[in-house]
């Protein structure tokens, strides 16, 4: 046995309004259907729940059913209630991580933008190295990553490219070896430092091994700025986007190495075995749109 939706709300109505004729005009039904569907319930529960008086009172019973009711009718008017807030973006949350150089140039214009459209959304933003963006949103801490594909990216990523970009091997001039590397660099690399933004499990990145041991010595400096400022110190040499390059005067690429330089996609990606909330689709939605990928060429 269970109280029915039908028969829940028409009770709720008949004792909120004190009467079967005026609970019929709020639900849009006859008077003697109210009645019928009272007298079913009562049938149903064998009780009797209201005393028929010119305002029905409520007997011991049909006080727990209202009770009951309430809670039900309470719950169901909340769940509505989240159900319109989630779909104009007021109970969403979008949980993004995007990459340095992606930041520098397009962060701010392109939050702007969503912000503008989505002033309910919730806003969670994390700056980060490229790879650890990646096991981030494979680990599920951000529901999307922007930043450089990998070359092995994780086959549950539905991936969104927005533009190309090459990456080269930098030093400063300013640095005491700058001329040899230029002359000499494979020898000039054992003596040199490498400013990378982050050093994961080597495990993961074994073809990467031997870029590593091709120096001295590695440093992890999450931040853009600092690895800047620590390269044009000529304290080391990193890798650097091509949209970062053209803007650092005294910065000269490493040449004659089979990792000079490499060429990558950045865009867009997420797990695409799991639900975006929706502020994640709209973000989406956001950078797929056509006037916003006009931005990233």
């Amino acid at each position: 046995m269970q109280l029915e939706r039908h028969e829940i709300r028409v009770f709720t109505a008949v004792v909120e309004e004190q009467g079967f004729g005026r609970a019929a005009e709020r639900l849009n039904v006859s008077q003697s259907a109210v009645s019928q569907t009272i007298a079913n319930l009562e049938h149903k529960l064998d009780v009797q729940l209201l005393l028929r008086k010119k305002q029905p009172e409520l007997t011991e019973a049909g006080k727990r059913v209202y009770r009951f009711t309430q809670m039900v009718m309470n719950e169901e008017q909340a769940a509505l209630e989240d159900v319109e807030q989630i779909r104009s973006g007021a109970l969403s949350t979008l949980s993004l991580a995007m990459n340095s150089t992606f930041n520098r140039f397009y962060g701010l214009d392109i939050l702007l933008q969503f912000c503008e459209r989505n002033p309910l959304v919730r806003l969670q933003l994390q700056v980060a190295p490229s790879r650890e963006i990646v096991y981030g949103v494979n680990d599920a801490r951000w529901e999307l990553g922007i930043g450089p594909f990998q070359t092995n990216m994780p086959g549950h990523f539905e991936l969104r490219p927005l533009f190309d970009e090459r990456r080269s091997l930098v030093v400063h001039e300013s640095h005491p070896l700058c001329e040899q590397l230029m002359q000499d660099p494979l020898a000039a690399l054992a003596q040199c430092t490498l400013l990378t933004s982050f050093l994961d499990d080597a495990a993961k990145r074994p073809g990467n091994e031997r870029i590593r041991h091709s120096f001295a010595r590695v440093w992890e400096v999450g931040n853009l700025e600092l690895r800047l400022a620590l390269a044009e110190a000529g304290k080391g040499l990193l890798y650097l986007s091509d949209r970062v390059l053209q803007d650092l005067p005294g910065m000269r690429t490493v040449p004659g190495l089979d990792f000079s330089a490499f060429d990558r996609q950045v865009g867009l990606y997420f797990n695409k075995h799991k639900a975006l909330s929706e502020g994640a689709k709209r973000f989406v939605a956001l950078c797929d749109a056509a006037g916003l990928n006009n931005t990233f060429s």
